[in-house]
């Protein structure tokens, strides 16, 4: 039997399943290394980094046990402006590339965006959707486009959410904040 995988999760388990921590660089006071991680600068945060935090970043990107860059990306709804976060995204699609890491993304009502920042390094490493709870169709033009989706354990509830139709090859499944998942 193969182990459960959740790739982002704020809350350390014990026990054989895989999970992945999710650092919020330049926000957590203390960042978790002890076990698979990712670490990034998440859209709410753009706004705290400096010029010296892309070379600190990059220090515990390169430890052998960050998993994935991010949680990073765009969210119209909460954060400093969407230039900044542009910004700030844009620097997370660099530093995924360079390092060869996967980047686990945050979008709220910009997805639009996102594929058009995103498009010219789709397929050079993975790009995770964290979080998706929105609509299969939303889900299926993401994939089509190149990017795997990490569902959030509430699109189960939806009644009209068809997650037998999302390509297993393209998925991944989390418990983020959740403390019951």
């Amino acid at each position: 039997m193969y182990p459960y995988v959740n790739i982002h999760t704020h809350h350390p388990a014990a026990g054989s399943d895989v999970w992945i921590f999710n650092n919020r660089f330049g926000y957590d006071k203390e960042i978790y290394t002890d076990s698979l991680f990712s670490i990034g600068i998440h859209p709410w945060d753009a706004e705290l980094i400096n010029g010296d935090s892309l070379k600190e970043l990059e220090k515990f990107i390169s430890l052998p046990n960050c998993f994935a860059i991010g949680e990073c990306g765009l969210d119209t709804l909460k954060g400093p402006g969407l230039e900044v976060q542009k910004k700030v995204f844009h620097q997370h699609l660099e530093l995924a590339v360079k390092c060869k890491k996967p980047l686990i993304i945050h979008c709220v009502k910009a997805f639009d965006e996102l594929i058009k920042m995103a498009s010219p390094h789709i397929h050079k490493v993975p790009f995770i959707i964290h979080g998706f709870n929105k609509s299969s169709k939303l889900a299926d033009q993401l994939i089509k486009v190149g990017f795997y989706i990490s569902l959030n354990p509430a699109v189960f509830k939806k009644p009209d959410f068809e997650y037998h139709a999302v390509s297993l090859s393209k998925l991944f499944l989390e418990t983020d904040t959740s403390e019951t998942a």
